[in-house]
């Protein structure tokens, strides 16, 4: 009689313990696959900034590549009036696809079809789509850095093309060049004598040079990066 009564008071399972430790694994579930997400995040955060550095490096080579061909362009009579194409695809990796207005742009280079509103997210960058006359629309750098390509647009700061400067309405830096000799104690850059004319003033000829540069990446990334130059 004595075992019996013992028995008939001993307490019941009633599963709170169960339902705890489910709650507990429930929350370190949810735990977990936050700081999955978290890291995942600083890992693609980390890979978009390593790529934005990469492209801007990655940029300079088609900014300088561009300064380089303006340069030897301002060196001859109306150079940059017009606009210049390359004539093919090999071609584009040595002569600048060049606008002689700031929003320049052939209708067929343009993904919405509308000429002479440049935008770089609009524009074809690529050295295989061609404008109405079946040149490449852009640019494009030879021996670029593995897993890039970059493409380049150039730009005059000018409203109307054919005309030099400053009668085709340039923009132009704030700065005064003299093609006279120097007093004694004075210097200027071995190339500033091409932007002076005969009288000694200053010339029309210093106009601002807009690049516009596409890197793509890995994965489909893209950027764009501008310079102004003179």
């Amino acid at each position: 009689m004595d075992t019996l009564k013992t028995q008939s008071h001993r307490p019941r399972q009633q599963g709170f313990v169960l339902v705890i430790s489910l709650v507990i694994m429930v929350v370190m579930t949810l735990s977990a696959v936050a700081m999955i997400t978290s890291l995942r995040g600083g890992i693609s955060a980390s890979g978009n900034i390593s790529f934005r550095q990469a492209a801007t490096r990655a940029a300079d080579v088609a900014s300088d590549s561009a300064y380089q061909w303006v340069q030897a362009q301002i060196a001859v009579p109306t150079g940059l009036d017009s606009d210049i194409e390359p004539l093919d695809a090999a071609a584009a990796t040595t002569t600048a696809r060049y606008y002689a207005t700031l929003v320049g742009a052939d209708i067929a280079c343009k993904k919405d079809g509308v000429a002479d509103a440049f935008t770089p997210q609009s524009y074809r960058f690529s050295d295989t789509a061609l404008d109405a006359d079946g040149a490449p629309c852009a640019s494009k750098i030879a021996g670029k850095p593995s897993g890039y390509d970059i493409y380049y647009v150039v730009h005059r700061m000018a409203v109307t093309a054919g005309l030099s400067c400053p009668a085709a309405q340039c923009v132009s830096p704030p700065v005064t060049i003299v093609s006279t000799p120097l007093a004694a104690g004075t210097s200027r850059d071995s190339t500033t004598a091409q932007f002076g004319n005969a009288s000694g003033t200053s010339s029309g000829a210093v106009v601002y040079y807009r690049i516009t540069v596409k890197v793509s990446g890995p994965r489909q990334n893209n950027r764009y990066v501008q310079a102004f130059v003179y």
